[in-house]
């Protein structure tokens, strides 16, 4: 499953990078979503860029992305396509428009990350910046930072609205721009510098990446805008600047939700593959300057409609028996209109030595809201229970309880004759009187005439 990292780039942007599922990891062939490459001879750098065609999948394309136009990256260019000549075609220094499109014979599938920067409610650029260029970075066997992505975000871009908007640290992030990048992990194992046909081979113009490379991960703050010959110009300073491994190394850790057997509620806990979560910590506690806990955050959203509304939050904290998991039971206060409900979870590993995290997500929806509404269901048993008491007891067939003219004794003869053929037809009765309505009668039978058959 996909799994996150998550970088503080200032007090208002937070950068969460989503490495791929590694079991299942993201392709697109490069036929479907092709690839653009653009060398920039300020630097001797390359620049990645997917096509306009794909930007709603891929999100990385040229008319974005800014270019460094020194070589001390301090100043960059705006790479607008929709002027009437774009900057790569008027700078000599950056590959022509005709010439970035890349052609693989045959089709490669391209592995992707995801890149998502979150942006604070109310977010201004502190300020002072006109816009902030994002950059994901790798670096190439000479040394050289190669750019898998250099994304222009400005003033006046708007970024998307996030329905489930990210608390973190007690801030709330509600709006996000995304794009993907090549992943770095898989362009390494990838990597054959004897076919010409690889991205990789094509990306580093066949040297081919440090084996032990990070992810560079860089925010650079524009803070003065230029017009020269129409085109933007910026002048450009350091935000921030970060580094992750290339792959995740806590990937085997992961969130998980999931409703109890035991009852009507739901069990939220951290698992990793091939151990228990006690044990993982316990073995970064023994690496040294680590001293873990984690804060469990749910949030729990209601569909009215075809929107999700947020209805609660709460927040747990675990510092010992980590494999016990957080037993929860949601109130749906919408049950009766609700279409459904969300259970969204976040598993903080928090590090109180470096105040590191490692941030797990799960998410839980049920299209049962009435099983969780505010009342549960009732038996209605009236107000003063009773017990029945049921009576089914037979009466003697056997027929000598029969008088015949007022005397047993004298008619003794009489009374075994016609027992002997008296005809017994039991007759079961199916329903249950109460007893105190039944009432007995005798009275006097005549009997005229006996005759033998």
């Amino acid at each position: 499953m996909e799994s996150s990292r998550y970088i503080q780039i200032s007090d208002q942007i937070l950068l969460e990078y989503v490495y791929t599922d590694q079991g299942d990891p993201a392709e697109f062939d490069t036929l479907a979503y092709p690839i653009e490459l653009m060398e920039d001879g300020h630097n001797n750098s390359m620049y990645l860029f997917n096509t306009e065609a794909v930007a709603s999948t891929m999100g990385n394309y040229r008319d974005i992305s800014a270019a460094s136009v020194d070589s001390k990256n301090a100043q960059y260019a705006f790479l607008n396509t929709d002027v009437g000549v774009p900057y790569n075609d008027y700078d000599p220094k950056l590959t022509d428009s005709v010439n970035l499109l890349q052609t693989f014979t045959p089709n490669v599938d391209a592995v992707y990350d995801r890149v998502r920067i979150h942006f604070i409610a109310g977010m201004n650029f502190e300020g002072k910046y006109d816009g902030i260029i994002f950059q994901i970075q790798a670096t190439r066997r000479d040394g050289v930072l190669i750019n898998m992505a250099s994304i222009d975000y400005l003033k006046s871009d708007t970024p998307m609205f996030n329905p489930d908007p990210l608390l973190l640290a007690d801030k709330l992030y509600a709006t996000y721009i995304e794009f993907r990048v090549p992943s770095l992990y898989y362009m390494l194992n990838t990597f054959d510098k004897t076919d010409p046909n690889g991205l990789a081979y094509r990306f580093t113009s066949g040297q081919g990446f440090i084996g032990t490379s990070p992810i560079t991960i860089m925010a650079k703050g524009i803070y003065q805008t230029l017009n020269e010959n129409g085109y933007s110009i910026y002048n450009v300073q350091d935000l921030n600047i970060a580094k992750i491994n290339a792959r995740d190394i806590y990937d085997n850790l992961y969130a998980e939700v999931i409703e109890s057997s035991g009852g009507d509620y739901f069990e939220l806990t951290g698992k990793v593959l091939g151990s228990t979560l006690s044990n993982f910590i316990a073995t970064l506690n023994s690496q040294g300057n680590g001293d873990y806990m984690i804060f469990h955050q749910i949030v729990l959203s209601e569909q009215i409609g075809l929107t999700f509304r947020k209805t609660s939050e709460q927040m747990f904290t675990q510092t010992q028996d980590f494999d016990l998991p957080i037993l929860y039971r949601p109130i749906i206060n919408h049950s009766a209109t609700a279409v459904s409900f969300a259970i969204n979870y976040n598993m903080r590993l928090y590090n109180k030595a470096d105040n590191t995290q490692i941030i797990k997500q799960a998410r839980y929806v049920s299209y049962d809201p009435k099983k969780y509404g505010r009342r549960l269901m009732k038996l209605n048993l009236g107000t003063v229970p009773t017990i029945a008491k049921v009576y089914n007891e037979l009466g003697d067939d056997s027929g000598n309880q029969i008088v015949v003219g007022g005397s047993v004794a004298n008619n003794a003869n009489l009374a075994d004759k016609i027992t002997e053929n008296l005809v017994v037809k039991p007759y079961f009765n199916t329903t249950f009187r109460d007893r105190i309505n039944v009432k007995a009668s005798m009275s006097t039978v005549k009997v005229e005439n006996i005759t033998d058959v």
